[in-house]
């Protein structure tokens, strides 16, 4: 009986190490699995939980201020409509835009930019030059400050002539989202 006890003994110790044991060590790994994968859908709805709010939160903003938001920082670069706006605040003031020219900026484009750092919005320098008065383009210039779209003036540069009138070069950066 006690070699029979015995045998049973190594018996389970072998069929532990040999089956039991691998089988534990699996199990194992696919609760640690399980707990990753239910922290991910928590925060998946989590995530959802936010959009639904942040979209309740759009829906309530009237339609006449969503336009107002699209026109600050607008989804794409629409050239034509950015010359039209900027040539009907000049328009204001009798003066008349010449040699609009858009193009993007390049002043980041020498840097190496790492993909998590990138910025969510392109920048563009639009180009143009004019004919006025200096309380034109002062008061030009005031409207430019209050306009709804963001627009940082980079350069302007003017020359005098004889009649009172300046010649003006001017650039403007504006931005757009991605």
């Amino acid at each position: 009986m006690k070699s029979s006890s015995i045998i049973i003994i190594v018996l389970a110790i072998a069929l532990f190490y040999t089956f039991t044991s691998p089988e534990y060590q699996k199990v194992q790994a696919l609760q640690a699995s399980a707990g990753e994968y239910r922290s991910v859908i928590e925060n998946v709805s989590r995530i959802a939980d936010s959009r639904d709010v942040l979209l309740v939160d759009y829906q309530a903003i009237s339609a006449s201020e969503r336009d107002r938001l699209s026109k600050v920082l607008p989804d794409n670069i629409d050239t034509v409509r950015l010359a039209l706006d900027l040539d009907t605040i000049a328009g204001r003031y009798g003066i008349t835009l010449k040699n609009v020219q858009v193009g993007k900026s390049d002043l980041n484009s020498a840097l190496a930019v790492i993909p998590d750092q990138a910025l969510p919005y392109e920048k563009v320098v639009v180009t143009f030059g004019f004919i006025s008065n200096y309380e034109n383009f002062m008061r030009m210039l005031n409207d430019l400050e209050k306009s709804l779209r963001i627009m940082d003036v980079k350069t302007v540069s003017f020359r005098v002539s004889e009649s009172g009138f300046y010649e003006h070069q001017m650039s403007v950066e504006t931005y757009w989202l991605k």
